[in-house]
């Protein structure tokens, strides 16, 4: 089992969950999937746009703008998630900004909770198509919530998610790898050397309204939507755990 650090003023705790958090998580992973049209995008994006002072400006990028679980706006698309997955709680609920591709990264805390689904809710789209796809991968990570850059020695512009430069600790490792048609159209964002070990488990299609279901301990990232002419991506992400 791969570990993961979290520092603090002082002091350095080694965080990790034990093998049997791990398998009461793993009870409960499953096939991706999305819902269609769940979502009418004009009150979320009103939302957003209208606390837009609130909005943080990470280091590596994105923008984000934290709202609350509780808040009625997410009432009917939890309730419309709560008919195709086990009982759930809300553990935090994002919206984001980006102009560049996410890369490999799980949705973890360093509270090591009991991680279930994640909801990813695509709200608008800036440019001359609407090619984008989320990539979840059969590998998972259960150290802590990390992005995966295999090979490399010195990783820069870390906000939250810790880098993990090998993938010993990284679950499911396999050489089935990914086809290259397909790697070089959607993820020409990310190196080689940090899909080794890799492979595709589904690919859900970035359409406005939709909530894509995943688990968010398995590996995932965005398609390269910059090839696409694609220049900026709004969207609402809710991460939860198992009841």
């Amino acid at each position: 089992m791969g570990k993961c650090y979290e520092t603090y003023e002082r002091s350095q705790f080694l965080l990790m969950r034990s093998n049997e958090q791990i398998q009461k998580i793993k009870q409960f992973q499953g096939i991706p999937f999305s819902v269609k049209g769940i979502v009418d995008p004009a009150s979320l994006l009103e939302y957003y746009f209208s606390n837009n002072n609130d909005v943080i400006e990470k280091n590596t990028g994105p923008k984000v703008l934290e709202i609350d679980s509780n808040h009625h706006l997410l009432s009917p698309i939890l309730a419309e998630m709560q008919k195709y997955t086990e009982p759930f709680k809300v553990r935090y609920a994002h919206f984001f900004d980006v102009t560049d591709p996410h890369i490999i990264h799980n949705d973890d805390t360093f509270e090591y909770p009991n991680c279930y689904k994640a909801f990813t809710i695509p709200l608008k789209i800036y440019g001359e198509s609407n090619d984008i796809k989320l990539v979840i991968f059969d590998q998972y990570y259960y150290g802590g919530p990390s992005k995966f850059f295999n090979g490399e020695t010195i990783i820069e512009n870390v906000y939250y998610n810790k880098p993990l430069t090998e993938y010993s600790s990284v679950e499911n490792r396999n050489t089935v790898g990914i086809k290259e048609d397909f790697r070089k159209e959607y993820l020409g964002h990310l190196k080689d050397s940090w899909i080794e070990g890799l492979s595709v488990n589904a690919v859900l299609e970035w359409n406005v309204g939709d909530a894509l279901c995943f688990d968010s301990l398995a590996l995932h990232c965005s398609s390269n939507f910059k090839s696409k002419s694609i220049e900026r991506k709004i969207g609402l992400s809710i991460f939860t755990v198992k009841e």
